[in-house]
């Protein structure tokens, strides 16, 4: 083993091993969800041409919206309490704590189903100007207490440790189902109205697959000698602030297909809603690291142990920025491409995607700069940075859209974006006296622009009337090699060493001894 990694300290190595570990494995479950909602939301732009997909989407904007705010956050409060009591071998209260929940959540989401329904024609007419929007909402309704009670559900098992069965429900099946009911609905003519129920069917069968995976893992949800003891004011305290700065990060991106929508052509919001759904392959590492450092960035700030946070700050952020580069330079090579897959008609939307990727590479390349924040005990602060992004895109959203249509708002989402996350990398270091970089994070740049050009390179020098599948992966393909080689040539780092030593040991067995000639 070199020097490098045995530098390190034991307590350190581990925990770097085990953020590689895990963020790999987070990654790959979401990696498998977004590709099945992103296959989903294709068949069905496709199917359905950019006007009516944009309907479709102005109505899951809305579902998606009041499901956030349904939730009151209880997701947090499950993963919080539930493990708490789950430590202290407390069934009741773990009962209660569910039980409680659900309650809440159930009857939050009731009454936002009614209003749902019942002003569907005033959204859809009044607000929208889009007269099909109407069935949608009304059909979408209809799994709004369905998608709640699953959220709840699925967390709660989270909080005892079996994460899988959020995976299999939220991240595969609900997906893998929607996306075999689009294909046979809309291979039937069913439209607009078969796209809305391929939607609502998985979220409803979810629910109660949900709660026969709680069944089978915490048997004493069910159990009538298992008293339940709940604490419901306890859990809103904590919950109910925490949902405040949720509902503002989601309204960051869902306000924009909105607004678009009340400004401008239906049909420009399904180009710039396959924009935006392009845009969010970027951050997928970002989020799969963020999912496995949170804990630690609370654990290492509850034991002061500054120096171990700012070591572990400074590899995750590399890590993420090491894979972001080139996602976002591929991403906007051949964004165009990529687009026109949904239908030519998407095309027009390459603009749009670059522009929404520059601020999502902004919001990977500050790295976990939002957790670091709020996981160090700041939610104040964390309420205000994302009060004052949506506060930005909104005032950009209404100054742009009139003027510059799809583009202003690409423009207005993707300022808001950097500039948040470039005030979280100030206020980190104001307030933890870290940042995260080193001298070593400018390699992966470094790779990608002198990988970047021979890739350009390599495209303008292959025959091609079009950018063929072939020329595609050609130019990937040299992209990748390139990348990779520049990156070994620049010097891998001793974290880098370190894992790649325990996926040796793990795959191919320890070294072998050498044989004591003495």
């Amino acid at each position: 083993m070199s020097e490098d990694i045995e530098t390190l300290k034991p307590q350190t190595s581990s925990e770097v091993t085990a953020i590689a570990r895990g963020a790999g494995i987070v990654l790959l479950g979401t990696a498998a969800g977004s590709g099945l909602k992103y296959a989903f939301e294709f068949v069905i732009a496709r199917r359905l041409g950019p006007g009516l997909f944009g309907v479709f989407f102005l109505g899951l904007s809305v579902f998606r919206i009041l499901e956030r705010l349904c939730a009151l956050e209880l997701t947090s409060g499950m993963l919080r309490f539930v493990s708490l009591y789950k430590g202290e071998g407390d069934l009741e209260r773990i009962k209660g704590t569910v039980l409680s929940g659900l309650r809440v959540a159930l009857v939050t989401a009731a009454g936002a189903a009614a209003l749902m329904l019942g002003f569907s024609d005033v959204l859809s007419r009044a607000v929208f100007q889009a007269g099909a929007l109407s069935s949608v909402l009304r059909i979408m309704s209809l799994g709004l207490v369905f998608a709640v009670a699953t959220e709840v559900l699925v967390y709660s098992l989270q909080a005892l440790g079996r994460v899988e069965y959020r995976v299999s429900v939220r991240l595969v099946f609900e997906p893998a189902l929607g996306l075999l009911l689009a294909v046979v609905f809309l291979r039937s003519g069913w439209g607009l109205t078969g796209a809305a129920l391929a939607f609502v069917g998985p979220i409803i069968l979810g629910a109660f697959l949900s709660l026969r995976f709680a069944r089978t893992a915490f048997p004493a949800l069910t159990q009538k000698d298992v008293p339940a003891v709940s604490d419901t004011r306890q859990l809103l305290r904590f919950s109910v602030p925490l949902l405040l700065a949720g509902l503002l990060s989601v309204f960051l991106f869902q306000i924009n297909p909105l607004m678009l929508g009340y400004f401008r052509p239906a049909a420009e919001v399904g180009v710039f809603a396959a924009a935006l759904r392009t845009s969010f392959i970027l951050p997928l590492v970002l989020d799969a690291f963020n999912a496995i450092f949170a804990p630690m960035i609370a654990d290492l700030t509850n034991r002061r142990d500054i120096d171990k946070l700012e070591d572990l700050f400074k590899v995750v952020t590399k890590w993420i920025l090491t894979a972001s580069v080139p996602a976002f330079l591929l991403l906007a090579f051949y964004g165009g491409s990529i687009l026109a897959v949904w239908g030519a008609g998407y095309r027009q939307g390459l603009v749009c995607l670059v522009v929404i990727c520059a601020g999502q590479f902004v919001n990977c390349a500050t790295g976990p700069v939002g957790y670091m924040i709020s996981m160090s005990g700041r939610t104040r602060i964390s309420l205000a940075n994302a009060g004052g992004a949506l506060a930005l895109n909104f005032v950009l959203n209404l100054i742009l859209i009139p003027r510059h249509g799809m583009l202003g708002s690409a423009v207005a989402l993707s300022a808001s974006m950097a500039v948040v996350n470039l005030v979280r990398l100030v206020e980190v270091r104001w307030l933890l006296k870290m940042h995260p970089y080193r001298w070593g994070s400018l390699k992966p740049l470094a790779a990608g622009i002198l990988a970047f050009a021979g890739g350009a390179l390599v495209k303008s020098i292959l025959p091609h009337t079009d950018e063929s599948i072939w020329l595609i992966l050609t130019t990937v393909l040299v992209f990748s090699a390139a990348y990779a080689g520049l990156l070994i040539v620049l010097g891998i780092g001793r974290e880098e060493k370190l894992v790649f030593a325990r996926v040796k040991q793990k795959f191919f067995g320890p070294p072998a001894q050498r044989p004591d000639r003495s």
